[in-house]
């Protein structure tokens, strides 16, 4: 195979290497918005008096808040996504400080 042909050696681009950027364009687009918003410091204090039930209350609770805020698209819904993914990683510190054997998904 010569330079010219070769896509690694600065030759035309194949077939795959545009099929390969597209679909990295296409799941960069279907990505939501709470995929890039960091979250907001909440003290895990706040949240010490709860049993481990209504931990697991509280974090369902968050998740769906979380899906709705990223859905909606709103500017002001990155500040409520942020604060929301803040709280539920002070939930997840409670929890496993309490060893409540609460699952929480990540990502």
């Amino acid at each position: 195979m010569s330079a010219g042909n070769n896509p690694y050696c600065g030759g035309k681009m194949g077939f795959g290497t545009y099929v390969a950027f597209g679909i990295a364009a296409l799941v960069t687009a279907c990505a939501s918005q709470s995929d890039y918003v960091p979250p907001t410091y909440v003290s895990p204090s706040s949240f010490e008096h709860l049993t481990c039930r209504q931990i697991g209350e509280e974090a369902k609770r968050i998740t769906r808040s979380d899906a709705a805020a990223g859905q909606a698209g709103k500017p002001d819904d990155a500040t409520e996504i942020s604060l929301l993914k803040g709280t539920m990683e002070a939930l997840e510190q409670v929890s496993i400080e309490k060893n409540c054997n609460i699952q929480f998904q990540h990502g």
